[in-house]
């Protein structure tokens, strides 16, 4: 696999809603292995290989991850230079203090942050305990109030640092692998079809914006492409730590291979095909019914768009989901990439899809 695409996107910052810089690093490197590689007024990413919308011929598929990440912007400058943020997207925010972030400011500065908030010396006894509140916490840059001011605006995006590391030969830890994991696998399984010159495949991968604050660029690629078949890839709950109970939540491990996802988002004769291509191709997986009957993904937005797409969300197994600190196995990658490939080759020449 060629990690080190991996590792720009994730040391590349793309807020919901702020993705362009990240959605560039995409362009750029699918572009020599695709017909057409562009964006949309959104900021999606498209890349395609022989996809041709009014081609009714063969199964039109899109493949689709969405590349931004969780963030703040910037709500509040007060008058000693303290900067108060708003989330963007799902932050667990008790993760949060101490965090180092980076400040993208409208001139195109990265300035460095750190997040604080009361030292617990100086906390009230009945309060150390009580959970924190964004609005409580701050950014302190270090920098004089009139500095900050003169770089810095309301709405200004704000990141966490980038920090991937490798806690063993297979297992990294980063800001932001939900779900730019998900693109890196769109770009390895497009580029191989491309290597391997498979013909009569339309197959057009999207890396979407706005996932994180409700779906926005999914709803606006799947009307665009108006597919047959949508392949949705994020990460998935991995319930493989202390208390995360599997008779509520299921039973996912890191290593143990793709998460095939068997809620109601996912149409039945895809999981089915799925499965099956696993099994045949000794790839290892994962069978998930989600803590949820629906939702969660953009599978959900994407099996709804025109007169209903076929559907299925494949999953990474991931550990302290929407923290600075998410946790990915390379085999689960490596799984999700075979699966994929297979499944467009067996759509594209073998399975009559009901």
């Amino acid at each position: 696999m060629d990690v080190n695409f991996l590792n720009k996107i994730l040391n590349t910052h793309s807020v919901s809603g702020f993705e362009d810089k990240t959605g560039k690093l995409f362009i750029d490197y699918i572009t020599p292995y695709v017909d057409s590689a562009y964006t949309d007024i959104m900021g999606n990413c498209y890349a395609n290989i022989g996809y041709v919308p009014e081609d009714n011929l063969s199964p039109k598929i899109l493949i689709e991850a969405h590349i931004d990440e969780i963030g703040f912007q910037v709500i509040y400058i007060d008058d000693n230079g303290f900067i108060y943020i708003r989330k963007n997207g799902g932050v667990d925010i008790q993760c949060i203090p101490g965090s180092q972030v980076i400040i993208q400011t409208l001139s195109g500065e990265e300035l460095f942050g750190i997040i604080g908030k009361k030292p617990i010396h100086l906390t009230a006894p009945e309060d150390r305990n009580k959970n924190i509140e964004l609005h409580s916490l701050w950014i302190d840059t270090g920098l004089s109030p009139d500095e900050v001011k003169k770089k810095i605006s309301i709405g200004d995006v704000v990141a966490w640092k980038s920090n991937m590391i490798y806690l063993s030969d297979k297992r990294i830890s980063s800001k932001a692998l939900d779900d730019k994991v998900g693109v890196y696998i769109i770009s390895q399984v497009l580029k191989k079809l491309s290597i391997n010159k498979i013909c009569n495949a339309q197959v057009c991968g999207v890396a979407s914006v706005q996932e994180e604050v409700g779906h926005r660029g999914a709803m606006v690629c799947c009307h665009k492409l108006n597919p047959d078949i949508a392949i949705s890839i994020d990460v998935d709950f991995a319930t493989d730590v202390p208390d995360c109970p599997k008779t509520k939540f299921g039973d996912i491990s890191l290593g143990n291979g793709v998460v095939i996802h068997k809620s109601i988002d996912n149409t039945k004769s895809i999981t089915l095909l799925a499965e099956k291509i696993a099994k045949e191709n000794n790839i290892k997986y994962q069978i998930s019914a989600r803590p949820t009957s629906v939702g969660g993904t953009n599978a959900a937005v994407l099996q709804q768009t025109q007169n209903g797409i076929r559907t299925i969300s494949l999953g990474i197994p991931c550990r302290y989901m929407h923290t600075p600190v998410e946790l990915c196995d390379l085999d689960d990658i490596k799984d999700a990439i075979e699966l994929l490939y297979h499944m467009i080759i067996n759509i594209i020449h073998v399975t009559k899809i009901d």
